[in-house]
């Protein structure tokens, strides 16, 4: 923890002003030091190519240049030495330059010591001449600037730093160049020694007003910081018991927090044995309160669903606080019938919670046991009465489907209307009974009713209905049915009847508070189970391929194989090209002494039994296949169905009996 403290990061904030404070009086000495020694250089080599130039304009260049007379050549050479040395040259050397042909002609070249000067001498003698690329500096003079220019030469005679300057004559032309070269390495040493001796005082004054600023931000910031985390950390460890005074009279903010954290510690402590006794309380009530959800769940899911041959059934619930008093039930008791119901009990709570939990199990037993509707109704209400001194009472609604005929008896105990599922939903209207609980002869009534494939039944308990928006409306029934309008008939018809009238509850809400259990249960009949094995296929013509390889697997290559596949594959371009379907799926097997396929989508309706067959030409027959009317050549039977919103052809096709 030591490295996220405020000591920490002022640590950092400093080192990094340092650093950044170094490195510019740094930057800005570096180009200082540079700058001046590069004039300092500049006006040393600027005197002596002055005194050169002096020296030649008393001499003729000519004559002084000439080797012919040695006497006066090496009077001069020994001159020019002299200005080498006095000037801490390296070498000094004059010279001509033919543009054209950048060759340097070398009229005098002499070194600061005698072993180098010998060298000089005899490669560079009089008249020597050397091509090679001109110096920038070279170009720049040559180009008619007259200042001194300077260039970094490195050759097999060293590092130099060549400075050069024009002889003009009387009239301001060029007649020669002067260079002058010095020693890199040493300029570089004399420059380093300049940079810190320069750098040195300031980075030392640096580090003070740096030492100074963090010594007062600590006494002022820091100190006080840690003394009131200090006390902070000990109030939270101990909060009975008041911190000791810190004593900061300071009036700045530092100050204002310790009397402000002193008066806070005060008032804190003064709630505390309120607060934990209090705290203890509810503890001990939100934890029976978690154990009596977590039951609660145990017996009514959040939701459920159970789908199976010719029923599907959705459920959900949601309690209006911690546990409710709503309840749902499904379950298949035997290979037909499948039992539902619904329930409400009065007041919420723990103790609605425990009387939803019998009424439930009661009535779970009692159709378990093969008991009908109203009886199990019947026989739940006689029970609850008997042992019921809070005197609850729960209304319920029980349905068993037949799911091979879709014959629904029900009965209902004061519970509210459902609504009936199917093409047009509309309110259902059943005997309304008496609740479970009040009198011990309820006398409950049966009834039956048949429903189709697709058709259902909705249940659902009055927090659907009571549901009330931010302007004090009822959800109400009408607002029931309007959710429930237009549902596609298919596999999931109950599950999306759920998902629209608790949506459509929700949004109704605006985010106003729940205030009563919810609980929603949709059962829906449909079509016996299948006994064809469908296999998802792409809508696409490759799919062909897997078509081909089930005919053959299930019919051998045959000729009669053959050509149920042309039939196959013309129905298959029909589906990828003009029905606009987003999902298929294939089935095929042999029965008796025949081939049956079957394609199912989700397209545009289309009856091929009853649609005309187009006949095509011959060159047109690549546009679209061979058309129905192959189809219903070579197949021996076709079956056409709009289920739900599936698409199902079935076709047949006669097999030759196996030797």
């Amino acid at each position: 923890m030591k490295k996220n403290s405020i000591n920490h990061w002022i640590m950092l904030w400093f080192t990094a002003i340092l650093a950044i404070s170094f490195a510019g009086t740094a930057v800005e000495n570096y180009f200082a030091t540079r700058d001046e020694m590069t004039a300092q250089a500049k006006k040393s080599v600027e005197r002596c190519a002055s005194i050169v130039s002096y020296l030649l304009d008393r001499w003729d260049l000519d004559i002084v240049s000439d080797p012919s007379d040695p006497e006066r050549y090496n009077e001069v050479r020994g001159i020019l030495r002299n200005l080498c040395q006095s000037f801490g040259l390296d070498y000094l050397d004059i010279y001509t330059i033919d543009p054209m042909t950048e060759t340097r002609v070398y009229l005098f070249c002499v070194a600061d010591t005698d072993e180098v000067d010998e060298q000089i001498r005899e490669t560079f003698p009089p008249g020597k001449e050397l091509r090679g690329e001109l110096h920038p500096g070279e170009l720049t003079i040559l180009s008619g600037y007259n200042d001194t220019q300077m260039d970094l030469v490195f050759n097999q005679y060293g590092d130099e730093m060549s400075w050069m300057a024009p002889y003009l004559n009387d009239s301001g032309s060029m007649r020669a160049v002067i260079g002058m070269d010095t020693d890199f390495s040493v300029s570089e040493e004399l420059f380093r020694t300049s940079f810190l001796k320069r750098m040195a005082p300031k980075a030392v004054l640096l580090v003070a007003a740096q030492i100074v600023m963090l010594l007062l931000v600590k006494r002022r910031i820091i100190v006080p910081i840690n003394a009131i985390s200090a006390n902070m950390k000990r109030f939270a460890r101990d909060s009975s018991r008041i911190p000791e005074s810190l004593n900061l009279r300071s009036k700045d903010e530092i100050g204002e927090i310790s009397r402000s954290f002193e008066k806070m510690t005060g008032d804190i402590s003064a709630y505390v044995n309120n607060i934990e006794a209090l705290t203890k309380e509810r503890l001990e009530t939100n934890v029976q309160l978690d154990i009596a959800r977590r039951i609660q769940y145990g017996l009514v899911p959040e939701t459920m669903a159970l789908d199976g041959p010719g029923c599907s059934v959705s459920a959900m619930t949601r309690p209006a606080k911690a546990v409710g008093g709503d309840f749902y039930d499904c379950f298949r008791r035997d290979e037909n019938d499948v039992c539902v119901f619904i329930g409400d009990v009065s007041g919420k709570g723990i103790s609605a919670a425990i009387f939803m939990a019998m009424t439930k199990t009661m009535l779970r037993e009692k159709l378990r046991s093969g008991l009908g509707p109203a009886e199990a109704l019947n026989q739940a209400n006689a029970a609850l009465c008997a042992q019921n001194p809070e005197g609850l009472f729960a209304t319920a609604f029980v349905a068993v489907l037949n799911s091979g005929t879709g014959e629904m008896r029900y009965a209902n105990a004061g519970h509210t209307y459902p609504v009936l599922l199917g093409k047009t939903p509309s309110l259902f209207r059943p005997d309304q009974g008496i609740a479970l609980g009040i009198f011990e002869d309820s006398n409950i009534r049966e009834s039956t009713m048949r429903l189709s494939p697709g058709e259902g039944i909705l249940l659902y308990t009055d927090g659907v209905t009571e549901a009330v928006n931010p302007r004090r409306q009822f959800f109400g029934e009408a607002r029931v049915i309007d959710a429930l309008r237009d549902i596609p008939v298919s596999e999931d018809t109950a599950g999306e009847a759920i998902r629209r009238v608790s949506g459509a509850v929700q949004d109704f809400c605006e985010g106003n508070e729940q205030f009563d259990d919810m609980a929603i249960l949709a059962l829906v009949h449909r079509e016996g189970q299948t006994e064809y094995d469908w296999k998802p296929l792409p809508v696409a013509l490759s799919s062909f391929n897997e078509i081909r390889q089930a005919v053959f697997s299930s019919a051998g290559e045959t000729p009669d194989a053959r050509r149920a596949l042309l039939a196959c594959d013309e129905v298959l371009a029909n589906i990828v090209h003009y029905s606009s379907a987003g999902k298929l799926a294939f089935s095929c097997s042999k029965e008796g002494d025949a081939l049956r396929v079957a394609f199912k989508d989700d397209g545009v309706p289309f009856d091929p039994v009853t649609a005309p067959a187009e006949d095509k030409e011959f060159d047109m027959l690549d546009s679209g296949g061979m058309g129905l009317h192959m189809i219903r050549q070579s197949s021996s039977k076709i079956e056409y169905e709009r289920k739900g919103d599936r698409n199902i052809l079935t076709l047949y096709f006669p097999l030759q009996p196996s030797a």
